[in-house]
């Protein structure tokens, strides 16, 4: 199995970019509308995939022309210097509508006369020829016509995670929609939102060691147990005790805890273990809590999403149904304050395992 596997490996190989340094990940896709006609609509993305992409290192791969999403691919590149390495793929020959992008740290061209599947596939098979597993690697569509389509089922059928604007429209809209790829594991019905959108390109964070992050998941637990419940019984399955607890909300506690630490980070914190005393209790600002709350929930956003939640008008654990799969602004008050409750308690909750957080010179 293991020869077969080299073997169509080699074979893959021949077919990749030739003269062209060796793809690096994280990898992340960005695809979508890229007709003149909708160019102004697409320049409308243009905040949210500057945040989106803030905290990135990495691979970003789009259309390689200056025109609608591929535009701002270059234009994230652009900004991003050092930090993004934007490779785009396009045909040996391109119409006159279109203009390629210098701002691209790579072109790379097929053999094509025009936009094509070519380019999707060879920028795959670069992929894999390189070793990048298809499931490490995130596409996120904004809008798009008939190649866009064909892209986000490509990634899809390869195993990749697909996120798309359903709002954006044309092909973004009708992918949920799809009778063979709407109901797909592998992808996630996105809000225009900046931090849903920040968190779902990657949160910059590693997994805790396991032993930190099992008991700092089951503190989270009993924490959002009391807060929601207040000790009165609950039918909700979310707000059972610990041992009760699905796989699923465990690890969505689990990733909560893997997220303090780059919360943590966008003010300037860390938090370091202390022995012989008590640590000390920092208090957050209010702008503090404000941008950790949001990140909190654009992370609880993308986890649901990913997990297969899409929104309801009522929280419907069972058919994992939530009113409250919308961006930062559409969310009720009250919802905003439970956020803004649980990046409080940081401190106090790493109190508990003799974890201190401090401010970074």
């Amino acid at each position: 199995m293991i020869k077969d596997a080299q073997q169509a490996l080699g074979e893959v190989k021949k077919f990749a970019c030739r003269d062209v340094p060796p793809i690096k990940g994280p990898v992340r896709i960005v695809a979508g509308g890229c007709d003149p006609s909708i160019e102004q609509q697409m320049k409308a993305y243009r905040v949210l995939l500057m945040e989106a992409f803030k905290d990135f290192r990495g691979t970003v791969i789009g259309g390689g022309t200056r025109e609608g999403v591929s535009g701002l691919v270059g234009e994230l590149g652009e900004a991003y210097q050092g930090a993004i390495h934007t490779i785009g793929y396009l045909p040996r020959l391109i119409p006159a509508k279109a203009t390629p992008d210098q701002r691209y740290s790579e072109i790379r061209t097929t053999d094509g006369s025009d936009f094509s599947a070519l380019e999707l596939v060879q920028y795959w098979i670069d992929l894999v020829a390189c070793g990048i597993e298809p499931a490490d690697v995130r596409l996120l569509g904004i809008n798009g016509g008939p190649i866009s389509a064909l892209e986000y089922r490509i990634a899809l059928a390869l195993g990749a995670t697909v996120g798309v604007v359903a709002e954006s429209g044309r092909e973004g809209a009708k992918l949920p929609r799809d009778e063979k790829w709407g109901g797909s594991k592998k992808l996630a019905l996105l809000p225009a939102d900046g931090t849903t959108l920040w968190a779902f390109i990657g949160s910059g964070a590693d997994k805790l060691p396991a032993d930190i992050r099992d008991v700092l998941a089951k503190e989270i637990h009993e924490e959002y147990r009391q807060m929601k419940q207040g000790g009165v019984l609950s039918e909700d399955p979310s707000l059972a005790d610990w041992g009760k607890l699905s796989k699923d909300f465990r690890e969505s506690s689990a990733q909560q805890a893997d997220h303090i630490s780059w919360k943590l980070r966008q003010i300037n914190c860390v938090y370091e273990k202390v022995t012989g005393r008590t640590p000390v209790l920092i208090e957050f600002a209010k702008e503090e809590i404000e941008l950790l709350a949001k990140m909190e929930h654009g992370r609880w956003n993308t986890e649901r999403l990913l997990e297969g939640w899409v929104w309801g008008e009522k929280k419907d654990a069972v058919k994992k149904m939530s009113p409250y799969l919308v961006g930062w602004a559409a969310l009720p008050e009250k919802i905003k304050e439970w956020d803004r409750e649980t990046v409080r308690k940081i401190p106090s909750l790493l109190a508990k395992f003799n974890l201190e957080v401090r401010r970074r010179p």
